[in-house]
Parts: C-alpha cells; sequence; structure tokens
C-alpha cells in the first residue's frame, strides 16, 4: 500500500536538510576562513603550516551550502492539499493527493481514501449497546467498539455488508414444552400460574397430560430463563426452535 505524506512531514525533511548541510558548509567555511586569516601570507614570509588546510576546507564547504540552498527552494515548490476528517473535521494538509487511507492528526481514526477522495462516513448506533460507530462504502464488516457484536452496514448503492466470520444472535423462535415433574407442589402450580396466565384447574389439568406444550414462537432467550424457573421447582422442560 502507498504511503501518504503529509506536507509538514516534507517541509520538515527539507528543512533538516538545510539546517545540515547548510549551516554545516557555512560554519565549514567561516572555520576555514578563520585558519586562513590566522595563517595568511605576511609580505617577504611564507604562510603558516595550516593554510593549505583552510583553502580545502573553504572549497569543501561550497558544495555543501549550494545543497544546502537547494533544499531551502524545495521548501517553497511543496505543494499542499487539505482534506477535512470527515469524523471530527479537522484540516489534514497532504503534500501529495492521498492513493491510499490516513490517520487524521487530531481524532486519529483512519480516514477512508478511494480513488484519491475523501469518502463520507456514516454513524450508526449498535442495536445491543447503543453505542455510535462510524463506516464508509469501504467497510467491509463492521464490529462494535464496545461490545463486539456486528453491526449490518448499508452502503451508497443499497447493499447491505455482512461478515460471514461474525457471531450472529440466534433469531429463531422456540416451542418450550413441559415434559414430566416429580411432584405438583403449589409452587409449581402457582409458577405455571404466572407463566401461562391461566387458572389452577386449568394447570392442574395441564399436569395430568404429559407432555403439553406451554408456550411457542418466544426467543431462545425467554426459553431457556422458564425452563430454569420449572427447573427450580423439579419440573423438565424442553425447548426446540420452530
Amino acid at each position: 500500500m502507498p504511503s501518504v505524506e503529509r506536507s509538514s512531514d516534507i517541509v520538515e525533511q527539507h528543512s533538516e536538510n538545510v539546517f545540515y548541510y547548510g549551516i554545516g558548509g557555512v560554519a565549514l567555511f567561516l572555520f576555514g576562513l578563520m585558519l586562513w586569516y590566522f595563517n595568511k601570507p605576511l609580505p617577504n614570509q611564507e604562510g603558516g603550516s595550516l593554510l593549505l588546510l583552510s583553502y580545502l576546507l573553504m572549497l569543501f564547504s561550497l558544495p555543501l551550502m549550494g545543497y544546502g540552498i537547494k533544499r531551502a527552494l524545495e521548501i517553497r515548490k511543496v505543494e499542499h492539499y487539505d482534506y477535512a476528517c470527515p469524523y471530527c473535521k479537522a484540516r489534514n494538509r497532504l503534500g501529495m493527493e492521498p492513493e491510499a487511507d490516513f490517520t487524521c492528526l487530531e481524532c486519529h481514526r483512519l480516514i477512508p481514501v478511494l480513488d484519491k477522495k475523501v469518502l463520507p462516513v456514516f454513524r450508526v448506533l449498535c442495536g445491543y449497546c447503543n453505542e455510535a460507530n462510524y463506516y464508509s462504502d469501504k467497510t467491509l464488516v463492521l464490529l462494535c467498539e464496545n461490545c463486539n457484536h456486528e453491526i449490518p452496514v448499508t452502503r451508497t448503492d443499497g447493499s447491505v455488508g455482512h461478515s460471514k466470520f461474525a457471531v450472529h444472535e440466534d433469531t429463531s423462535t422456540y416451542e418450550l414444552s413441559l415434559t414430566g415433574y416429580e411432584h405438583a407442589t403449589e409452587d409449581l402450580v402457582t409458577c405455571l400460574q404466572q407463566m401461562l396466565a391461566l387458572n389452577r384447574n386449568q394447570v392442574k389439568d395441564m399436569l395430568t397430560s404429559l407432555p403439553c406444550v406451554l408456550l411457542t414462537g418466544i426467543p431462545k432467550k425467554k426459553a431457556e430463563m422458564l425452563a430454569a424457573q420449572l427447573a427450580v421447582h423439579n419440573a423438565a422442560a424442553n425447548y426446540r426452535p420452530l
């Protein structure tokens, strides 16, 4: 995946080269000039022993200063492309048109890019924990950042994205049946009355003809809960999907 360079990073790289080469070249030239000054030949005398070194230092400093000046001029040529973060609206300035997703400097979210254009993002609430999540047309699978449940996403073309690897809740309806009991205690009769909204005689008639269907068309979690309540009163119940 191609990298995305920010214009500030490019300017910083040029500035470092200006400092190391340009300023270094100036310092080297001044040092060579100082050696020449203290070792320059006087009338009817030869120069000092460091005179040749001063010439070499000044000569070597010229290409360094030239390279530093070149990099300084390139700072003005750096192009700037401003892109607003679709999440927090913060400005992100790049040195080139983006060819890949890049991270917002403000909110640190990954900004989706397609065909060198920043895609809009959409906000959706998780149906399980009500946490806000965001997605774009590039999102293949949206898992809630809080509870990790999969959230189906609708793209601009109307398609709905799902993942075959995500864990799905059981949406089937179940049938709960009473298969047996040890004793028709008062607590068991009262439990069935409250569960089924029947009178005592209807519950007692039901207990004489087992197995019998108690409830149908209920979710799995409710079937599990009611079966557990009956088990407390020493009654056996099972449930199966419709």
